[in-house]
Formats: structure tokens, C-alpha cells, sequence
């Protein structure tokens, strides 16, 4: 399972339950023995005051007369399940049965396992006259020649199958509350000891969502050693970064100066391939830009805990390109959008709104709209087989424009780096291509289409944090 609460949970409950079963078939099958000892032994101190009785009357006549009371008023209550039967061993015949029998005799079913411990005896089953089910203890006395007796007493076996009974649904109901307290008690405790991933989870969320540099707190030994390697890849990830940009720059300046020199050395020599050799430096200089931008990107988008606010650069981006292209209107529209922002670096996000209300302005007749919604419009996921990023929440910006649009078969050549499709406008063609490669460095998507206005849209979704 990939949550450990569920896995404990499910583990606890499990064992709880073996627990609980457990439990109480001991403490039933307990309670039946003892139950049952307890019913024998009167049972037996019954047979031994018959037994006495008879034996004082065969020592002191001849004649074996009917015992007199045993104090047991359940003996006398008609059919109460309670009797007791003096008959002779040879053809079992009945002489003397207590009055609670009515005149009638009991069967005897089935003969107990349980074998009689207070001397020569047996247990066994039967049913009374009222086919009630009753307990047997028989014992067979020989007082002499020709005076062998059986004497048999019975208890109701029906009363003492209620009895356990009453106390097998209590003890399951015992059981089962105990259970379920065990339960509680075990999800509280876990709760409780799981309480600090979810302090970790918070501090982690906060170094991703750029609130704080490193893990702060204390936690417990089993998680402190890995909040202490979290804040070392953590620095070492800025350290990184920090390294990259730099060696980035002085590279690119590096190049720069070398490249122009030959240049304009080139287009003074008078050669007559001149041409060709200022063209092929301009393709090395798009090259070096081209793997410089992409390790730029991919430096920046992987620094952990950058949030840029959008709306702020989308109002900048509308203010800016309204005064650099003075003809076009350029309207900015946005839902509920105040607490919404990207996460990743200000610098990618405004290079990719810029070349977007730039490149919308140049080719608009008289009109450029900028749209922010704080979900995910396109359906199509073109990242689909590369890791998600940190979050799920997306936003989606649109710019749309009213010029005369692109034919499907030219929006292909327009997301080709460095590709132009009319060489009448300024730039260098790497506009749309650089937004492109950094939405796909943030997982992201971009896609262009037709817009409502006449011209083209550009549809842009990006990762978003969102308070």
C-alpha cells in the first residue's frame, strides 16, 4: 500500500480482529466448561443423597421403599427437567421416579464422552417426558445379590444451553466493543505518530513554493536523516544553479566578441565568398544561442521553491507592448485570478508572454487580447510520457490576436526555430519556439489555433501554485 496509515490500519484491524475472535471463543468455550462442571456437580450431590438414602433403608429392612424428599423443590415441579429414576439393572425396570416426572419416564438418547469422576458412572443425553433436553448422570449400585440399581439423575440441558448462550452473545458484544476500541485507540496512535511527516510535508511545501531556503524543525530519528540529506541536496541544488548561471554568462561573452570580429572581418576582406562565411557565422551564433537558451531553461525550471506571480506580468506585458506598438489595443482579460501564480522562475515566464504579445502585436490589425484562467484548457497533454511536475494545478494563458491568422500547414513551419514565414517583420523567428521549449521544460503545453477574432491564438498552460 502507498499510504502507511492505511497499511497500519489495515494490519491493526486485522489483528484486532484475530485478537477479538480469539478472545472470545476462549473465553465462551471457558465459560461452557465451567458451566458445565458446575451442572454435574449438583447433578452429583443429588445421586449421592440417593445413594445414601437407599443404602440406609437396604441396611436397615429388607423393603426398598420410595426416598423421602431431598430438599430439591425443582424434583417436584412437574416436567421442570429436573428428575430422578431408582430402577433395577436387569430389564432396567422403574421402581421409584421423582414426582416430577408425572408418572412418565425419560429417554436416554446418547451416551456422553465425558465419563463420571465421582466414581463407577456415566454421563449421557436424553430427552423428558416433554421431549425437553435433558443431562443424564447414571451410576449403577450393587447393594448384594439381585440388588444392583440403576439411579439416574437429570438436569434440563436446555436451561444450561441458554445459560452459555446468553453468555456467548454478551461476551461476542464484549468482544466486538473491545475490538472497536482497540481499533480507535490504534488509529489515534498512529495519527499521532505519523503527526510529523505531515509537519515535513508542510515545511517541504514551503521550500518548494519558495517560503523558505531549507526543512526547518525537529523531528524523529527515523525521518531526521533524511530531512538532513533533503537540506544538503537542497543547497547543493542552488549551488548548482548559481554555478550554471554564471559559467552560462561568462560564456556567452565570451563568444560574443569573437564572433562579431570575425564577422566584420569577413565582410572587409573583399573575398568573394564573404557572404557565405558571415552566413555560416550567423548559423554558429544561432547554434550557441540555441544550446546556451536550453541549458538556461533547464537550470532555471528545476530550481526548486520559485513562484512568479502572474497577473502583475501580464499587466506589465499589456503596458509595455501598448506603448512599443502605438496602433494596437491591447486588452487584458482575466477571471478571479489574484492569488494564482506560476510556479517556476519570473524570467522564463516573461520571456514567453513577451515573444507571445510581440509576436501577436506585430501581425494584429488593430487589436491583441491577453486571457488568464486559473485551470487547464488544452486536453491534450503533447508531455504526456515525461514526469508530472511538483503540482497538479495548472493556468492557462491565451493570446489572440485580429490579423490574418496561419493555415495549419504554416503553424508547423511557425514553431520551427529560427524558421520565418514573412521576412517583412523584425526578428530573428526563434520567438515561438523559445515558448515552446519552455513550456515543455515545465511539463507544460503550447499550442496554437485559430482565434475568434480572425487572427491566431496561442494557448499556453503551465504549472500553477495556488494559495
Amino acid at each position: 500500500m502507498k499510504s502507511i496509515t492505511r497499511y497500519l490500519v489495515v494490519n491493526i484491524s486485522i489483528w484486532a480482529l484475530l485478537a477479538a475472535l480469539g478472545a472470545g471463543v476462549f473465553l465462551t468455550s471457558l465459560f461452557r466448561s465451567a458451566a458445565e462442571n458446575s451442572f454435574d456437580e449438583q447433578l452429583d450431590i443429588v445421586l449421592k443423597v440417593l445413594v445414601g438414602n437407599l443404602a440406609t433403608q437396604l441396611f436397615s429392612s429388607e423393603e426398598l421403599s420410595k426416598p423421602d424428599n431431598l430438599g430439591q423443590p425443582r424434583f417436584e415441579l412437574p416436567l421442570s427437567g429436573w428428575y430422578w429414576t431408582v430402577s433395577k439393572v436387569k430389564g432396567d425396570e422403574l421402581l421409584y421416579g421423582s414426582l416430577s416426572l408425572g408418572g412418565e419416564n425419560f429417554s436416554i438418547e446418547t451416551e456422553s464422552a465425558k465419563q463420571y469422576t465421582g466414581g463407577i458412572g456415566r454421563y449421557l443425553l436424553g430427552r423428558g417426558p416433554d421431549q425437553k433436553k435433558i443431562r443424564i448422570l447414571e451410576r449403577q449400585i450393587a447393594f448384594g445379590p439381585d440388588q444392583s440399581y440403576y439411579i439416574r439423575v437429570t438436569g434440563n440441558a436446555e436451561e444450561l444451553n441458554a445459560q452459555v448462550s446468553q453468555f456467548q452473545n454478551r461476551a461476542w458484544l464484549l468482544m466486538a466493543l473491545f475490538g472497536a476500541v482497540l481499533l480507535i485507540v490504534s488509529l489515534l496512535l498512529v495519527r499521532s505518530a505519523l503527526k510529523p511527516l505531515g509537519v515535513l510535508q508542510k515545511k517541504v511545501r514551503d521550500v518548494a513554493n519558495g517560503n523558505s531556503l531549507t526543512i526547518v524543525g525537529d523531528y524523529p530519528v527515523e525521518v531526521a536523516g533524511l530531512v538532513e540529506e533533503a537540506n544538503i541536496l537542497i543547497s547543493s541544488n542552488q549551488e548548482t544553479l548559481e554555478r550554471a548561471r554564471t559559467q552560462l554568462g561568462n560564456l556567452a561573452h565570451a563568444l560574443k566578441t569573437p564572433l562579431s570580429v570575425i564577422t566584420n572581418e569577413v565582410r572587409s576582406s573583399g573575398r568573394d565568398n564573404a557572404d557565405l562565411l558571415v552566413q555560416q557565422v550567423a548559423v554558429m551564433r544561432d547554434q550557441i544561442q540555441l544550446y546556451l537558451d536550453r541549458a538556461r531553461f533547464a537550470a532555471r525550471h528545476n530550481t526548486i521553491g520559485k513562484v512568479t506571480d502572474v497577473s502583475p506580468i501580464l499587466q506589465k506585458m499589456a503596458s509595455v507592448m501598448g506603448k512599443i506598438h502605438p496602433g494596437i489595443d491591447v486588452a487584458l482579460l482575466s477571471e478571479d485570478t489574484d492569488k494564482i501564480s506560476f510556479r517556476g522562475e519570473a524570467q522564463d515566464l516573461e520571456e514567453m508572454i513577451g515573444n507571445l504579445v510581440d509576436n501577436a502585436c506585430k501581425w494584429a490589425k488593430t487589436q491583441v487580447v491577453i486571457s488568464l484562467y486559473p485551470k487547464r484548457l488544452l486536453q491534450h497533454d503533447v508531455n504526456e510520457t515525461k514526469p508530472r511536475s511538483i503540482t497538479r494545478n495548472w493556468l492557462t494563458i491565451i493570446v489572440e490576436d485580429d490579423g490574418h491568422g496561419l493555415a495549419e500547414a504554416e503553424i508547423e513551419i511557425a514553431l520551427k526555430r529560427g524558421l520565418r514565414l514573412d521576412e517583412s517583420k523584425p526578428g530573428s523567428g526563434l520567438g515561438l519556439s523559445i515558448v515552446s521549449e519552455l513550456a515543455g521544460l515545465y511539463r507544460g503545453e503550447f499550442a496554437l489555433s485559430r482565434s475568434e477574432l480572425g487572427g491566431l491564438q496561442a494557448t499556453l498552460v503551465l504549472p500553477a501554485y495556488k494559495e
